[in-house]
């Protein structure tokens, strides 16, 4: 199991992220690409086959319950990352989906708009709340990488009472965007008061993402309402109605290991956790 050093947690503290290589194994990350090509019905040899489908600026893939995606979520690594941050083993994990990213067909055009926001106010979050992107296959910064704004992460004056949660390029003028490389399995986690995005992918190949965070056991949701979507095979009702989703998505419901059932809440985790 990974452990955190002492300057990862300075750097999530002062710089609002965190940056894990080698998170997973690269199996795992292999298996979850495949399900979003098999998916999309994209070729990787075939750059005009990323295009049939539109999925929006993030590359959204609507699959949320596959086992590819649950071998990830369940991996020992992420669960022990999460709880080292987070101060407790008794977490559960966001039902979240895949991205699947290609290369902007209007560079000039699509680079003014930086899309930099929060997901949240900041008044809202009274606690520590983690979210987290991993990189499926290896991410250039000109990829679609996940980049954030530093300068401005716990900036009280231009992030709290704010009247949108997107930030204009007046407000990122003078503060720079950062965008985060990595190798496949590579696992960024980040404050959600922090401003991100992914950024504008100006290479020539796609970015392939997983989004995977944890949260206290509990705290956000009801163990029915999580036990139910996985024995359906559905999304989150927040996250349905998106193009090309299939609702419920076929096959049975994932096999889940022992850590699997705990972060799902379909068993509860011991008491001297």
């Amino acid at each position: 199991m990974l452990t955190l050093s002492k300057e990862d947690r300075r750097q999530l503290k002062e710089n609002g992220y965190l940056v894990i290589p080698d998170a997973v194994p690269l199996t795992l990350c292999n298996d979850a690409a495949s399900l979003i090509e098999q998916f999309l019905n994209v070729d990787p040899g075939n750059s005009k086959s990323w295009y049939d489908k539109d999925l929006g600026y993030n590359g959204i893939v609507p699959v949320h319950q596959h086992q590819s995606v649950w071998n990830i979520r369940q991996h020992p690594n992420i669960h022990s990352l999460f709880s080292q941050l987070l101060g407790t083993e008794k977490l559960w994990v966001r039902l979240d989906r895949l991205s699947f990213k290609p290369p902007s067909l209007n560079p000039e055009i699509d680079r003014p708009k930086r899309h930099i926001h929060l997901d949240f106010p900041v008044e809202q979050l009274t606690s520590l709340r983690l979210q987290g992107i991993l990189y499926l296959t290896d991410t250039q910064k000109d990829q679609g990488a996940f980049c954030c704004v530093p300068s401005l992460y716990k900036n009280e004056k231009v992030l709290k009472n704010r009247k949108s949660l997107w930030f204009d390029n007046e407000e990122l003028s003078q503060n720079p965007i950062e965008s985060i490389e990595g190798k496949a399995g590579t696992l960024i986690i980040w404050d959600s008061g922090l401003p991100h995005s992914g950024g504008l992918n100006t290479s020539d190949l796609p970015r392939m993402a997983l989004y995977v965070s944890m949260f206290p056991a509990g705290a956000e949701e009801t163990s029915e309402e999580r036990i139910r979507l996985w024995q359906e095979n559905r999304a989150p009702e927040k996250w349905r109605g998106l193009p090309y989703q299939q609702d419920p998505e076929p096959g049975k419901p994932a096999n889940l290991s022992d850590l699997g059932k705990k972060l799902l809440g379909l068993e509860d985790y011991s008491a001297d956790c």
